[in-house]
Order: structure tokens, then C-alpha cells, then sequence
């Protein structure tokens, strides 16, 4: 089964419903804390290559004029894994937007000081004052038992199957997004491998209309719930745009004339549409191997219980 393997929300409660409902309904100033999971992106281990120091322990900030502290954790090796945030805030979403503004920044500033990467993998948030944890951390699939149906597929579907690999093994979204994306421009258009002649009636009934089940394994049921029922040709219409001024901010050689957005509330949709487009452009790409007989049976996903909506996890 298809799984997404980025998520930026929403969070998933961990406390009781009433410490919840009770955090959530308050309006009032207080103090939450924000931690982000961090990730070696060569070890895949939750952990980083910087070793906590007691000086990098605690650090005075201020963001959106209110004053909270930042403080680097280290596990029993004593290498970063966690920068942990106390800030003052109206809600667990508010805080967590402010907070996670201010650890990308500091992140593309540590991995340029030390030439090393680290990948954010996942956050907690806590409101203090009502005793209400959230929590959100990538869906862990369970392993798929090995199977053979792909067999003798000829060059031409070299590129788009390589695209693919990039799509899925990638744990950036922008680079998913171009990927994915680049896919469902080619079918739409009718280019190889997908064919002039053959290419309109597999993106009209090769591939069915996006489902609730697609919305809600990609995470876009919370972002982009306008697309439930769209065709393949209405979600490469939303993202082309968006691959192009991604691929234009590529291009910008220092002009800065192609800026995209950033922030929490945009990089939650923007992974969320990554992981949609993802999801059809291998439907896209099982179809058309269907089509040409390429495939040994029908492929489809294993029918499960939709994934659940707070996390997925």
C-alpha cells in the first residue's frame, strides 16, 4: 500500500480529551513548549553529527516580539537530537507555527557553519498551564511481503520510472513536488511514455477521480479538501504552477526574482500536495504499464482502515 512518508500535520493529541478540549478552548497567553525531533539524513538515525556543548544548552530568543528560550538536547552520546523550544503563545498550532519558523532558520544556519546535513523529522507540543501534549512524527509503514509483476518494461519509460525513484526516496517535499509533478504534466499532455494517441484516455479513465482514501493518505484532507472528486488534468492544473516557481527559485543564480513561500501553514499544504501528486503519478505510471501489458496481473492497493487523520501514525 502507498504511504506518505513526510507529514506536517496536523498534531495528534496525547492526553486526555478534557486536557485538550480545555487548552484548546483557551484564549488567554501562555507558556507551551515546542521540541523538534532532528535526523541524520545519511543514517537515517535521530540524531545529528553536532555534539551538545553545555554553552549551546540554553539560549535567550525572541520571536514575534515575545521572549522564550531555546535549548539544544543531546542523547546519551551527547549528539543533537532535539532543539526544544518555551515560548509564550494563544494556542499549541500558534506556538508550533512561530517555533518552527525559527528552528528552520537556525537549521540552514547549522548546516552551513558545519557542512553536515539534518533533516527535521517531527515535533511535540505541550501547553504547560492545562496539561495538553500533541505529538507528530512520520507514519511508520508495516514491511510489504516481496513480489515480482513488473517485468520487461522498455526504455522509453526510463525517465518517468527514474522520476518516480526521486518522488518517493526524496525527504524533501519541494523536490517531491517537482518530481511527482513532472509526471502528471507528461501524462496530461499525452508525452512518453505515456503516448499522444493513448494519453487522453488513460488520464480520463486510466486513473480514477481523487477519493476521500487519497485525501486522507496524503494528508491533503486537512489542506486541499476542495479536490476530493478531481481529475488527474484539475490537480496537475494546482500544482504545475507551483513546480514552476519552484524550478524558477532553482534558476534565480542570486537576482532573487522567483521567491517562494515558506512557514508552517504553507509547507504543511505544500507536503501535502507533494504526497497527492506522488500518490497519482504512480497510479498514473501502473496504468500505463497495465495498458501495454507490461504488468503480470492488476495492481492495486491492499484494501486497509483508512489511516488516521491526527497524524497518521
Amino acid at each position: 500500500m502507498w504511504v506518505p512518508y513526510n507529514l506536517l500535520s496536523p498534531l495528534k493529541a496525547e492526553s486526555p480529551k478534557p486536557a485538550i478540549l480545555a487548552s484548546e478552548a483557551a484564549t488567554n497567553e501562555r507558556d507551551f513548549v515546542v521540541g523538534f525531533f532532528l535526523r541524520n539524513p545519511v543514517t537515517r538515525s535521530w540524531e545529528t553529527d553536532v555534539l551538545v556543548s553545555a554553552s549551546d544548552r540554553d539560549e535567550q530568543i525572541t520571536i514575534d516580539g515575545r521572549q522564550g528560550t531555546m535549548q539544544a538536547s543531546g542523547n546519551r552520546s551527547g549528539k543533537l537530537e532535539e532543539i526544544i523550544y518555551t515560548l509564550p503563545a494563544k494556542g499549541a498550532v500558534p506556538a508550533l507555527a512561530a517555533c518552527h519558523e525559527h528552528v528552520v532558520k537556525r537549521l540552514d544556519e547549522m548546516i552551513l557553519q558545519y557542512g553536515r546535513g539534518i533533516e527535521l523529522v517531527g515535533w511535540r507540543v505541550a501547553d504547560i498551564e492545562h496539561g495538553a501534549r500533541w505529538r507528530c512524527i512520520p507514519f511508520r509503514p508495516s514491511a510489504l511481503e516481496a513480489s515480482s509483476y513488473v517485468h520487461d518494461i522498455r526504455p522509453a519509460y526510463d525517465e518517468v520510472l527514474r522520476l518516480y525513484r526521486e518522488a518517493r526516496c526524496t525527504t524533501s517535499a519541494r523536490w517531491r513536488l517537482i518530481c511527482a509533478g513532472a509526471i502528471l504534466d507528461a501524462a496530461v499532455a499525452g508525452r512518453e511514455p505515456f503516448g499522444i494517441d493513448g494519453g487522453q484516455e488513460l488520464v480520463n479513465h486510466g486513473v480514477p477521480p481523487v477519493t476521500n482514501d487519497m485525501l486522507i493518505r496524503s494528508n491533503a484532507i486537512i489542506a486541499h479538501p476542495h479536490l476530493k472528486g478531481a481529475t488527474v488534468v484539475e490537480v496537475r492544473d494546482l500544482v504545475e504552477p507551483r513546480r514552476q516557481a519552484l524550478l524558477a527559485a532553482l534558476a534565480i543564480s542570486g537576482k532573487g526574482e522567483f521567491v517562494t513561500e515558506s512557514g508552517y501553514s504553507y509547507e504543511s499544504a505544500l507536503a501535502a500536495l507533494a504526497n497527492l501528486a506522488d500518490l497519482m503519478a504512480r497510479d498514473l505510471i501502473l496504468a500505463s504499464l497495465r495498458a501495454r501489458g507490461y504488468l503480470e496481473a492488476v495492481v492495486a492497493d491492499v484494501e486497509c482502515e483508512p489511516l488516521e487523520l491526527a497524524g497518521l501514525s
